[in-house]
């Protein structure tokens, strides 16, 4: 009897686990090649974070290969995350990123420095392996900044992709990257803080689903403040929800002089069980800048130092 006491309570731990977001890193095991490889065999396995010119662009080359890479990937996508809603997240690649999922075209990305999320929920093979392919490309492109500059233009893979699993609510993962959660300082004072969290709820079910929003913000172990919301989330649709807050005499951050930061804890809840969260750091401050007397921060003045660093 104890032994099987045992056994239901880690099946219910593992699901209870699972009921939330999961993040797998994908770096490792791609296979890369220039578009221009057409023989067989021509490519090479590499491993994330990549870029093509580790060798030309270091040289000093003025004439270092700006063009097309290709990255593919076996992804096998087990039977039991069907129901479940699944995203590839790059964090950076440049400049230009097309995504295919089992030959089929997912998107573009254009941009070199900043994150990007495809949903893949529909397009892949339960139980089955699948092929992912990344079509790079860093030429030159006119309608892509920077165009010039002192520093290499490096293509390839440069950060980390995750594979996301989600329930089908979340707080959406596909607004810009973004974490889906936006925390809005209305005003700072050193007495007040009055702030907006903003949360996208995502729907990609086929019914609308009844949810709860919750937001607490810690002050290390202690909760200085939280907020609930019951929304229902129509079908294949993005809610916004907006709960507001104060804190009274609230610790401000204060550069290196004292990096303070709340924690903000936002949880989506189904029938009274967790199935998203979302933690973002938060920093409360207040500042202006005088043409005379120059910069402050919380009232005081702060000497700026400029720098440029690549």
């Amino acid at each position: 009897m104890k032994h099987i006491i045992i056994s239901l309570l880690l099946i219910l731990g593992s699901t209870f686990t699972f009921a939330a977001r999961k993040e797998i890193l994908l770096n490792n095991d791609w296979h890369f090649r220039f578009s221009h490889q057409v023989q067989r065999g021509s490519g090479q396995r590499v491993d994330l974070p990549h870029t093509w010119n580790s060798g030309d662009a270091l040289i000093g080359a003025q004439d270092y290969y700006r063009g097309m890479g290709n990255y593919e990937k076996k992804l096998f996508v087990k039977p039991e995350w069907e129901g479940k809603r699944l995203f590839l997240r790059f964090e950076g690649a440049n400049s230009i990123a097309t995504v295919f999922v089992n030959s089929v075209c997912l998107g573009e990305h254009r941009g070199g420095y900043g994150a990007f999320v495809f949903e893949i929920t529909d397009h892949v093979k339960y139980g089955a392996e699948n092929n992912i392919l990344v079509k790079v490309n860093n030429a030159l492109q006119l309608d892509i900044m920077p165009l010039v500059g002192d520093f290499n233009f490096y293509g390839g893979i440069y950060r980390d992709v995750n594979l996301v699993i989600t329930d089908p609510v979340n707080i959406s993962l596909t607004d810009y990257a973004s974490p889906g959660v936006y925390l809005i300082q209305n005003k700072v004072t050193k007495e007040q803080a009055d702030v907006k969290a903003k949360v996208l709820v995502s729907n990609g079910s086929s019914a609308a689903k009844p949810v709860q929003v919750n937001v607490k913000i810690w002050d290390g172990d202690k909760i200085v403040q939280q907020q609930d919301l019951h929304i229902t989330v129509d079908a294949r649709r993005m809610h916004t929800v907006g709960l507001e807050f104060s804190i009274k005499n609230p610790h401000l951050w204060n550069g290196r002089k004292d990096p303070f930061m709340y924690r903000t804890e936002v949880t989506l809840l189904a029938d009274g069980k967790e199935i998203d969260k979302v933690v973002q750091p938060l920093g409360l401050r207040f500042y202006h800048i005088d043409a005379e007397q120059g910069f402050f921060l919380n009232g005081e003045h702060l000497k700026l130092h400029g720098v440029c660093r690549h």
